[in-house]
């Protein structure tokens, strides 16, 4: 029975690798990652979020299906995590960083963000994880306070947050882990979400190769939303002026700069990490997977942030290497948050029978079957809970096939068709096929498939009648 790693990052975008052939950073240690096992080149967040991201990655359930909104949520002590089903399999089980499952900040009337990171998460309400060095969220990669087992007191972090957290890791590698047992540890950092501090050297590094490459679709002239972490006083170009257009293309720059730092030094711990498996004769025995919750808009389609459907918002990271897992792969089907719960059992020898239409990918993994046939991942934006951010008053849903991606957003009166891309022919979605005839075939083929996905997940999801096929669960609009 191998051990597993699992280093969750938080806000990386899915080409922001030098092997995904991003030219504006450098990640040796992760290229080499990939180059040891398997890249998913189409893995996507579901609900492109931090908090319904860990809650569907701890219990395998749909955001849907408890109403977990973007932000400010408690995952209810009755859940089954992934951390019971692993020590049922066997494993000892250890949890370190960020948690985001317990607070009520970002809603109305709820804690503070210097709150929830000083508030404890009582034991049953992280179950199932045996090792415990955790904290609600902070935001701040220099003021990071940590609670140990049930301690109710924190302790403060030395140094830049990314840094910290993997000693802590690797601590345990050394020191804390049970040397007669195959363990799980989940190691969960903020970086590269905003605010932008990364060390001073790693910036500099970015810096020294001059200004960024950015992607076709972005475009600063569009953007009328800045997140206020995109223009915090502390940020490397400080604030921002929203009105003027240097002081945007400024900040943006300087920040993004930051942002593939602060990834650049994930990438240096990440040599860390291979460093201590293999000097504790770790290395021959321990699957390492690297992923993120959801990426970065980063200016793409005039946005910031995350939270919407385009590639740059649902696209991750996802690579995983180790004993059994055959080297140098390139995985193109789409896989969703959903899988991983019964996937992480999988590799780690156990078996968890996942409801369609959620797969278990560790037989593909470890190269003993074929890629898992079906049409493509359901992606959602379940609810809104802050009434100054997109989506306060409708919702959206998704698939994100092989090809084509198509998605519907409306309200419960019955949401309609929105956005229909060819990403092979157009990667960057700059061409809504729904704007253009010739194309409702396949529209209706993906808004048949979308029900299907919505019908297998038990999501009540309103569909106004499309392409042929009726209305779904759609409410009357109220009469005043």
């Amino acid at each position: 029975m191998p051990n597993v790693v699992v280093v969750l990052a938080d806000q990386m975008r899915r080409d922001a690798l030098g092997c995904a052939g991003n030219a504006n950073l450098r990640t040796p240690n992760l290229d080499r990652l990939a180059e040891r096992g398997v890249r998913f080149t189409a893995a996507c967040a579901t609900f492109p979020a931090c908090v319904p991201f860990r809650f569907s990655l701890l219990t395998g359930e749909y955001a849907h299906s408890r109403n977990v909104p973007a932000l400010g949520y408690r995952l209810s002590p009755a859940e089954r995590t992934l951390g019971d089903a692993l020590e049922a399999a066997g494993l000892a089980t250890a949890y370190i960083g960020k948690w985001h499952l317990y607070s009520a900040y970002g809603v109305s009337g709820g804690m503070s963000l210097s709150q929830a990171s000083r508030t404890p998460i009582p034991a049953s309400h992280r179950r199932g994880f045996d090792h415990w060095q955790g904290f609600e969220l902070r935001n701040d990669f220099a003021d990071t306070w940590i609670f140990e087992g049930d301690d109710p007191l924190p302790r403060h972090l030395p140094g830049h947050q990314t840094d910290a957290l993997f000693d802590l890791a690797l601590d345990y590698l050394e020191r804390k882990r049970p040397a007669s047992q195959p363990f799980f540890l989940m190691l969960s950092i903020e970086a590269p979400h905003p605010p932008f501090m990364a060390t001073a050297e790693t910036l500099a590094r970015v810096q020294a190769r001059g200004p960024l490459q950015h992607r076709i679709n972005v475009d600063l002239g569009a953007i009328r939303f800045f997140p206020p972490e995109w223009h915090e006083a502390t940020g490397p170009a400080g604030r921002i002026d929203p009105a003027d257009p240097a002081s945007v293309k400024r900040v943006f720059e300087a920040n993004m700069q930051a942002y593939y730092a602060m990834i650049e030094q994930i990438d240096d711990n990440m040599g860390r990490l291979r460093a201590t498996l293999e000097r504790q004769g770790l290395a021959d025995d321990t699957i390492t997977v690297f992923l993120a919750d959801h990426g970065e808009l980063g200016g793409s389609h005039g946005l910031l942030g995350k939270a919407e459907p385009w590639e740059e918002s649902i696209g991750v990271p996802l690579i995983v290497a180790g004993p059994g897992v055959p080297p140098g792969r390139e995985a193109a089907m789409p896989v969703h948050t959903e899988d991983l719960f019964s996937t992480f059992v999988g590799l780690a020898g156990g078996s968890e029978r996942p409801a369609p239409p959620r797969v278990d990918l560790a037989p593909f993994i470890r190269g003993e079957a074929p890629p898992p046939e079906r049409p493509g991942v359901m992606l959602e934006f379940v609810t809104e809970t802050r009434a100054n951010r997109s989506y306060y008053d409708k919702r959206w849903r998704g698939i994100r096939g092989p090809r084509h991606k198509y998605t519907v957003l409306g309200d419960m009166t019955g949401a309609l068709p929105w956005q229909l891309f060819d990403l092979e022919a157009d990667p960057f979605e700059l061409r809504n096929l729904l704007a253009e005839p010739g194309h409702e075939p396949v529209a209706a083929a993906m808004h048949r498939a979308l029900i299907g996905l919505l019908d297998a997940a038990a999501d009540d999801f309103a569909l106004a009648p499309a392409f042929g096929s009726p209305a779904r669960h759609a409410v009357p609009e109220r009469v005043s």
